[in-house]
């Protein structure tokens, strides 16, 4: 139960407690892997890592994934260094390593990590099922292990995420508006729309224009098939197959606020609208650390060897997470506002996204700032 209701309401936060977690018999020398303490990654790390002689450093991320909260500032540094002395890891192990989770890049900072305890931090794959290939290699992680995949099963998942309580909340208007029979059916549309869309990814679009293509063609295909439902089960009255629609286009106007902010491949739409912003690099600043390749979940910066410097070669790709500039000792790069504003290295590291993507400007940062 407690597994179903971690799909289902996986964009809420589910705490664990944080501490250090044996897996298996693990001895003093054996790898430390660090973790935020949202419920859901930490069950499924036990799972893959079962067979595995294994620390478990399980750090408070206030019960939010990884990803989510280093991009919000839930999950920084400090956490994993406070989760460190905590748990005494000095006197439980003889090495100075620890494996840190790809994704916590937006929010931290290991050099701090390394300055604060001694531990030297390094990335591991950007997906938890990598990781027992990842520990047979002995903690050598594979260039493709950092691209950041989005499988069938997981885009099911999210669409449960999405469709469940846009369905019940379907059911409970249309019920008392047209009875129980049509808020079933329109439930189901709901459901089987979301599903569609998710499932169909990369194959459709969910972001630019091109995004109401896909979204009125799941609504219109739902409320069809809808409407071939209620036919089939005792006639379609125009008001049946009237709800059943207006069901299925509150579910495009929910989707449509944000739903490429909640998968892995795309950044979120709310926080550009009316200003898009891009990532720049400031080439005389680079040095070719490649600090910010290691951390790039979708492949997007690329080693450029004549030059030995880095190059965005997949802008379109680009999540603007900012793990890249986060990471990057030369502060080589930042984002770009089309009006011209740029948000610098320092200001990323200390302003966070929200949980609508947005991520402040330096003005906003400086009046944040200002005493009260």
């Amino acid at each position: 139960m407690t597994s179903i209701r971690d799909t289902i309401l996986r964009l809420l936060p589910h705490p664990t407690p944080p501490g250090l977690r044996p897996i298996g018999n693990p001895g003093t020398d054996a790898p430390v892997l660090v973790t935020g303490n949202y419920h859901l990654t930490v069950s499924r790390l036990e799972r893959v890592l079962r067979g595995y002689q294994v620390w478990l450093l399980v750090s408070n991320s206030r019960g939010i994934n990884v990803w989510c909260a280093a991009g919000g500032g839930h999950f920084t540094h400090h956490d994993i260094i406070a989760a460190i002395r905590a748990a005494r890891l000095s006197a439980r192990v003889t090495h100075r390593r620890l494996v840190l989770p790809q994704l916590a890049a937006t929010g931290v900072e290991r050099r701090r990590i390394a300055e604060a305890t001694g531990f030297e931090g390094r990335w591991g794959p950007a997906r938890l099922e990598d990781l027992p290939e990842f520990l047979d290699r002995h903690c050598r992680l594979r260039r493709a292990q950092r691209t950041m995949r989005f499988p069938a099963w997981e885009r099911a998942e999210m669409a449960a995420t999405w469709a469940v309580p846009m369905a019940a909340a379907a059911a409970l208007i249309v019920a008392s508006l047209s009875g129980g029979r049509v808020a079933a059916v329109a439930a189901g549309a709901v459901v089987a729309e979301v599903f569609a869309i998710f499932l169909a990814l990369p194959r459709v679009s969910i972001v630019g224009r091109l995004k109401w293509v896909t979204f009125f063609g799941a609504a219109f295909l739902a409320t069809a098939a809808g409407a071939a439902v209620l036919q089939l089960s005792g006639g379609a009255a125009a008001s049946a197959i009237l709800a059943t629609g207006w069901a299925c286009a509150a579910a495009v106007a929910l989707l449509s606020v944000d739903i490429a902010g909640t998968t892995p491949w795309y950044p979120g739409t709310i926080n550009s609208i009316g200003n898009r912003f891009h990532l720049e690099l400031v080439e005389d600043r680079c040095t070719g650390a490649a600090e910010c390749i290691r951390v790039c979940p979708r492949n997007v910066l690329h080693m450029n060897n004549p030059t030995r410097r880095v190059r965005i070669e997949r802008p379109e790709d680009c999540m603007l997470c900012g793990a890249c500039i986060v990471q990057c000792p030369d502060d080589a790069l930042r984002f770009r506002f089309e009006d011209g504003r740029v948000v610098e290295p320092a200001t990323v590291r200390t302003t966070h996204l929200n949980m609508l993507g947005r991520r402040a400007t330096p003005e906003e940062t400086e009046v944040m700032d200002k005493p009260r």
